[in-house]
Formats: C-alpha cells, structure tokens, sequence
C-alpha cells in the first residue's frame, strides 16, 4: 500500500509540472525578491495566485489569513511567509471527516458533468476502488445518448469485476435509474453508482432530465445515502468552476471528481472550486488506469503543487512521543552516567526512591578482579537501602574501606 501510495504522489507531482512551473517560480520571485512585507508585496502575490487559477474568492481567503498570521508571529521578511500561504491552501482544502461516509452506508452516487470530462471512466474507476474495500457495486448506464457508451462502460465493469444494467442506445435515461435502483434493492448491493449522459450546462431541457432522474432516486430509494458527483477536466480551469455552479442548481453537489490532472497547467483550479463553492474536491485523477483515480489528500496536493519535500522528521517526531517511558529511561541513563561520584544524596532526594551503590570501575577492571574482590563487590551491591547517617558511618569507618573505589548513587523513580 505505502508503495502504491508513493507511486501516486509521484505521478501526481509529475502530472502538475507545469502548474508547478506556472505558479511557484512566480511566487518565489515574490517570496526571495521583495525586500519587505508591504502593499506592493501583497499585491503581486495575489496577482499570482489568480493567474494561477486559484480564484478570486480562494485568493483573497488566503491573502487575508496571511496579513493575519504576519502580524500575529511579527514575520518581518517575506521569504517566512511561504510557509504561511502553503499552510493556509492546505487549511483550505482539506476533506471533512464526513466526506466519506457513503462508504460505511447503502449509497447511490449520481455522476454528472459535461461531455469529454471523463464520467464513463471515473464511474469505472469508482467501481474497482469500492470493490477493492468489499463492497458489493452496481453501475447503471444511464448514458443512453452517446454512442457506444453503454459498450465503454461495461468494459470498464469488466476491469473492476462488478455487474451493470443497462439500456438500448436511445431509451429513456430515467428508465434506467428505475430498474438499477429497484435492481440494487433486490440484490442487497452497498453502492449503485449511477453513469449519466454529458450535457452542457446551459442545456435547460437536459439539465430537467437530471432532475428527473433525482427524483426517482429519492422515490424509489428514499433510505440510500446519496451522493451527488460532479467530474470536472482540470484542464478547462476556470470553465470547470463555471460548470460547477450550473449543476449545483440542478442537483446539490457533495463532491468534486477532478480528473486529466496530469499534464495540465491549470490545476490551481481545486483550490478555487473548493473555496468559491464550498464542495470538496474528493477524488482526483492522474491518469487511464484504475490506481490511477485515487482519494483527495490535501496534504499531498499541495506539497506536489508547491514541490513541498514530505517532512521527513514527521514519524521520527511521532515514534519518540509514542516511547515516552524508553525516553525517559535513556535520560535518566545518560544523567547518572554523567553525574559526579561524589555527588552526595539529600533527604528529598531519598525520599520515594530506592538507593543503590555501586563501584565506579568499567566493564573491564571488573572482569580482571580477583575471587575476592568480585565476593566484595557482590557484598556492596547487595545493600538496598542505606540511610546518610549509615552511609557517613560506612565511609569513616576504616582508612581501608577510604582507599576502595568511589561509589556512585543509582536511583529508580517508584
């Protein structure tokens, strides 16, 4: 998995090169070639940013959360501020706890967009990704305009291993949704994954259909959890945000498939789709195969898109908070190692502890002592506890007993 994960991040760091290219070297010459963080500062940042189709809403977000943290944390240079506005598109973006729980219930998910998006492969990509986690799919081809697409998608059900109901090219769409949905009730299936014709936005006639197709949904499985998918191209930037808006009145939009993420030099574009209409970008596509539609991960979004290295110290930070006890046993150690032998032991530093003594010779003086001598030593380490006054009798006891090696205090917290 984690391989496959990496796999991911790699294609998709590949695949927005040149959005890469067209926002960051902007936004470093801002960061590294200002002198100070003014007016002229601000404004050539947010000049960027929208070029970047970042959008205006998003952009002045960020702008504003920026001032913000400047004046809290007293930044003075603009080269700290990167950080800042890397941070704030990560805030942005990231996915609800909730994004998700169609997972964890009977579901119908509606795909929508416009012709050439790529719904017909999304919803194949969708289907594998389900059945992989045991969920049992089924896709309606309610398609039935474009030709040969019944034929694609029963390819694509093929590849992920799930069934599909389907209709002849030309029947009525919403005919379709019924039998799939009475279909999927009668088989007990966790997700129908409903595949629907591209239509343009401005299109009323067709934007009813949808509306159509809805209400059957709801009527003939009103106890479904829904989602409401939108596939957008990433490649059409600020177009892709146009398209949202018009579907979002036909339909209320949960989720965003953002596909053709590899190669395009626009893909600033889910930062402004999530800020301006507040929908989530769920799922994001870097290429054919069926790996290759994976789930949103803001973190891993913006780090590619600013060529962010992953921080590499994060699970170092995580394995020692995890290890407290070892923590602090490995300090306690190397305290007691450094001590002073003649560090002398208060009362208040008696108290709740058990003292141990132990001469103050290495491994190898130890292991050249005589028969006597190891007799010796084992009778000072059998001692537990010693209280001062014993331990200021035992050390002005004999001129011999002052000659034998210092003794250093071993302490173990109860």
């Amino acid at each position: 998995m984690a391989e496959e994960k990496k796999g991911f991040f790699s294609r998709l760091k590949e695949g927005l090169t040149k959005t890469r290219d067209n926002i960051v070297a902007g936004i470093d010459a801002v960061f590294y070639g200002a002198s100070e963080i003014d007016d002229d500062f601000y404004e050539e940042l947010e000049e960027i940013l929208i070029m970047g189709d970042i959008g205006v809403n998003a952009t002045n977000d960020i702008i504003e959360r920026m001032k913000e943290e400047v004046k809290k944390r007293h930044l003075r240079h603009p080269s700290e501020c990167k950080e800042l506005l890397v941070e704030s598109i990560k805030e942005q973006m990231r996915v609800g706890e909730t994004a998700y729980d169609f997972e964890k219930e009977q579901s119908v998910i509606f795909i929508i967009g416009v012709n050439g998006v790529g719904k017909t492969t999304s919803v194949g990509k969708l289907a594998g990704i389900l059945k992989k986690q045991g969920k049992k799919v089924l896709i309606a081809a309610a398609d039935t305009f474009r030709a040969a697409a019944g034929d694609q998608l029963a390819e694509w059900a093929h590849r992920a291993g799930v069934d599909m109901i389907g209709g002849t090219d030309g029947a009525d769409p919403a005919s379709v949704i019924y039998d799939a949905v009475n279909a999927a009730k009668a088989r007990n299936v966790d997700v129908l994954i409903c595949d629907t014709a591209g239509r343009l936005h401005n299109k009323k006639n067709l934007m009813e259909e949808l509306k159509k197709m809805n209400r059957i949904i709801d009527r003939e499985f009103p106890n479904a959890h829904r989602e409401n998918l939108i596939v957008l191209d990433g490649t059409t930037g600020q177009n892709a945000l146009a398209q949202a808006r018009e579907f979002g009145e036909v339909a209320n939009l949960t989720g965003v498939i953002l596909t053709k993420m590899d190669g395009t030099a626009k893909g600033g574009i889910a930062v402004a789709i999530q800020s301006e209409l507040n929908v989530p970008v769920k799922y994001i596509g870097v290429g054919e195969t069926i790996e290759d539609l994976q789930k949103f991960n803001a973190d891993e979004f913006v780090n590619a898109l600013f060529d962010v290295k992953p921080d590499e110290t994060a699970e170092e930070e995580s394995v020692i908070s995890d290890g407290d006890v070892a923590e602090e046993s490995v300090s306690q150690t190397t305290a007691i190692e450094t001590a002073a032998p003649e560090t002398s032991v208060t009362e208040e530093a008696v108290t709740g502890t058990a003292v141990f003594e132990e001469a103050v010779s290495d491994e190898t003086v130890f292991n050249h002592m005589t028969g006597s001598e190891h007799a010796e030593a084992s009778e000072e380490n059998d001692v537990d506890l010693q209280s001062p006054e014993e331990q200021n009798a035992e050390e002005d006891s004999s001129d011999e007993e002052a000659e034998r090696p210092k003794k250093r205090k071993w302490f173990f917290w109860k």
